[in-house]
């Protein structure tokens, strides 16, 4: 007994894709749902999350200031002080934040408000934990400080990227 299977054939269909990124919008609604909320509510924001950039350098970022503590060890101290708790939960936090914008959409607001958070916690981060500045410089202020500009910039700089690119979305619209 055989059965006879055919493959569909035709053109492969595509989602409508509009915007200057070209970011995929069509989505299909729920039963109970009207289309434009559905659209609005799925739709993966231009920006940060389009083409990843700013999610990968979160990523990368936390990963350094979540190892870091592993990588040097100040003679004198304690291994498990507050500092090196500090550096691996914020790491770990920022690592995480650039993993969920990879991996899912995010509101543009909530996102930045978490990596400007972050950011700003990685640069006060020495003051509050006595790490030392000027000469006696360790290299954990050094990299908390220039990991907090980092991800300070890249996260300011991806929320006005983004607005940009939605301002230019629903002018085309």
């Amino acid at each position: 007994m055989t059965s006879s299977h055919r493959l569909p054939t035709g053109p492969f269909p595509r989602p409508e894709a509009r915007g200057p990124r070209r970011v995929v919008e069509h989505l299909t609604p729920g039963p109970a749902e009207d289309p434009d909320q559905n659209l609005r509510r799925h739709q993966r924001l231009p920006g940060p999350q389009t083409p990843g950039m700013v999610s990968t350098i979160l990523l990368f970022f936390g990963d350094w200031v979540a190892m870091s503590p592993f990588l040097w060890h100040e003679p004198g101290t304690e291994f498990w002080s507050a500092a090196r708790w500090n550096e691996i939960v914020v790491g770990a936090a920022v690592a995480v934040l650039g993993l969920t914008r990879l991996t899912r959409p995010l509101r543009v607001l909530t996102a930045t408000v978490a990596g400007v958070l972050a950011g700003g916690w990685l640069l006060l981060s020495p003051i509050l934990f006595d790490y030392g500045f000027g000469s006696e410089a360790t290299p954990a202020t050094v990299n908390d400080v220039l990991a907090g500009l980092t991800v300070l910039a890249v996260t300011i700089l991806g929320h006005v990227d983004a607005r940009a690119a939605l301002t230019a979305t629903d002018d085309a619209e």
